[in-house]
């Protein structure tokens, strides 16, 4: 049957379920009568997977498939020139694809990063241009494997709190989309990305996600080399130069994308279940992106200096995000040129297939992402003269561990 009639099929059944013009969850209202709602369920599922694989929304081509693939839930590199080669004219090199949103596509073949335009608030200007009220970055693009059905953190900088919002933004943005999507639309590409087992890494994590299986712990590992690695990741006391649990600190709770609590007392990132902390991956910046210099201005009129080549959290507005529990700004407790180059912390389930990591993608393997800690632990305030370094061996067993989640 062509798809344009399986395509009217679907916003039919839709229809007669009485979901097109709903603001409740499309699967749960088939789940409030299995009998009379199976057949329906399924029409809805297959259509949220229409919408993403399919659907162009009248844009410039791209379509939500276009830079979450299917085995990655994103795009990296290898998968960028395969592409290029086979059709240089594919959509995803377009608008912000481009080097400079006109031309050039060196940056997402060698990177595949995207750009990405951001407000400034009123509390940040540029120095050098302060009648400026945006930025362009760039930015790899999130997987969308595994996607935590509980959370209400998105991108890279948390500025978006639901999976519609987020669909929302990229179909009007990402893909230029003349037609926007309708309510149902979005929620149909959420539930299917919070349900449907092509988005999870594993059984045992779908199987957690929709109910029917417990929370995902630590594996045991199988090598010595895996099991000596699961030590960094277990929640422990950080007691330097004791590297046990270490990785933990940030990567902890079941999707290991929220911090233990168990940093030093006082430490502002120390507070557990936090979604974001700083890595020093702006800091170094390995791409060399360009860098911008911010002057950040608090609610009693105290000026701090930033320079980074991506703000990240501190664009976004930190008291946003309930789980830091910031005293109110009028207080100026916490300035907010401290959260500047503050991340989203990403989930570790399934890591090994989502390469390049960090929010540049300036780490093409694990490895390099974890040698890449190294750095951190020297240079960061919250390590700095602990003694810490992760030796070759720590590494290779950190990456042996990485690859069984």
């Amino acid at each position: 049957m062509p798809k344009l009639i399986l395509a009217l099929g679907a916003v039919l059944y839709l229809t007669a379920c009485g979901v097109a013009d709903t603001a409740s969850s499309a699967l749960k209202i088939c789940e409030a009568d299995a009998g009379m709602h199976a057949d329906c369920r399924d029409q809805q599922v297959a259509e949220g997977l229409r919408l993403f694989d399919d659907e162009l929304f009248g844009g410039n081509g791209r379509r939500c498939v276009s830079c979450h693939s299917i085995d990655t839930g994103t795009i990296n590199p290898e998968q960028v020139t395969r592409r290029f080669a086979a059709n240089p004219g594919d959509p995803l090199f377009l608008h912000d694809g481009l080097d400079d949103f006109h031309s050039g596509t060196r940056r997402i073949r060698r990177d595949a990063t995207v750009l990405v335009e951001l407000d400034l608030p009123d509390y940040v200007r540029l120095a050098d241009d302060p009648a400026a009220r945006s930025i362009v970055v760039a930015r790899g693009v999130p997987s969308t494997m595994n996607v935590p059905f509980f959370d209400n953190h998105f991108q890279w900088d948390l500025r978006i709190g639901d999976l519609e919002t987020q669909a929302a933004a990229a179909i009007e943005g990402h893909a230029q989309a003349s037609r926007l999507p309708t309510e149902t639309e979005l929620q149909l590409i959420a539930d299917i990305q919070s349900s449907h087992r092509r988005f999870f890494t594993s059984d045992e994590l779908h199987a957690w996600a929709n109910g029917k299986g417990p929370e995902p712990g630590l594996p045991p590992g199988r090598t010595d080399s895996q099991r000596r690695g699961r030590e960094f990741f277990v929640d422990a006391l950080y007691l330097p130069p004791d590297k046990k649990g270490i990785c933990a600190l940030c990567h902890s709770g079941p999707l290991l994308n929220r911090t233990n609590g168990f940093g030093r007392t006082g430490n502002l990132r120390a507070g557990a279940g936090i979604p974001t902390t700083p890595a020093m991956v702006s800091e170094a910046n390995l791409p060399g992106l360009p860098e911008f210099e911010f002057i950040v201005t608090d609610a009693c009129g105290e000026e701090r200096r930033v320079t980074t080549p991506d703000p990240g959290l501190l664009l976004s507005d930190p008291w946003s995000i309930p789980e830091l529990q910031l005293p109110p700004k009028q207080l100026c407790l916490a300035h907010p040129a401290v959260f500047a180059n503050f991340f989203k912390i990403p989930s570790l389930r399934g890591i090994a297939l989502t390469a390049p990591y960090f929010h540049d993608n300036s780490a093409a393997t694990l490895e390099e992402a974890v040698e890449f800690y190294n750095f951190t632990f020297e240079h960061s305030p919250d390590f700095k003269g602990d003694g810490i370094e992760l030796t070759d061996q720590d590494i290779a067993d950190i990456v042996a561990y990485l690859k069984l989640l």
